[in-house]
């Protein structure tokens, strides 16, 4: 008992930033498929690449939820520590202000 935890929260808002920032850039990402169809030539080329690209586009949407949830729970562990860091040295002000 008695340990210490110690985050650098300067890191970790860096992180959700960035976390946010891939996602960003997933979520603008192209569709893989547009406009390579009538090049393809090949029905079955040209079914297998919108198959792929459909299931990407899947793995996509979940990989975006993912990255905005991993962002919003770093976001929330920086406020948290600092909320307790905040409450924590305002409470040793009142005591050090009380004993005089």
């Amino acid at each position: 008992m008695g340990g210490r935890l110690k985050a650098d929260l300067t890191r970790i808002a860096q992180v959700s930033r960035q976390i946010e920032q891939l996602a960003n850039e997933f979520g603008q990402a192209t569709k893989l498929t547009e406009g390579y169809q009538p090049a393809l030539g090949d029905a079955a080329l040209a079914s297998a690449l919108g198959s792929f690209a459909t299931d990407w586009a899947i793995h996509r949407a979940r990989l975006l939820d993912d990255l905005e949830q991993e962002s919003k729970l770093a976001d929330t562990a920086v406020k948290a520590y600092n909320g307790t860091d905040d409450a924590l040295a305002a409470a040793l002000r009142k005591q050090q202000a009380a004993a005089g």
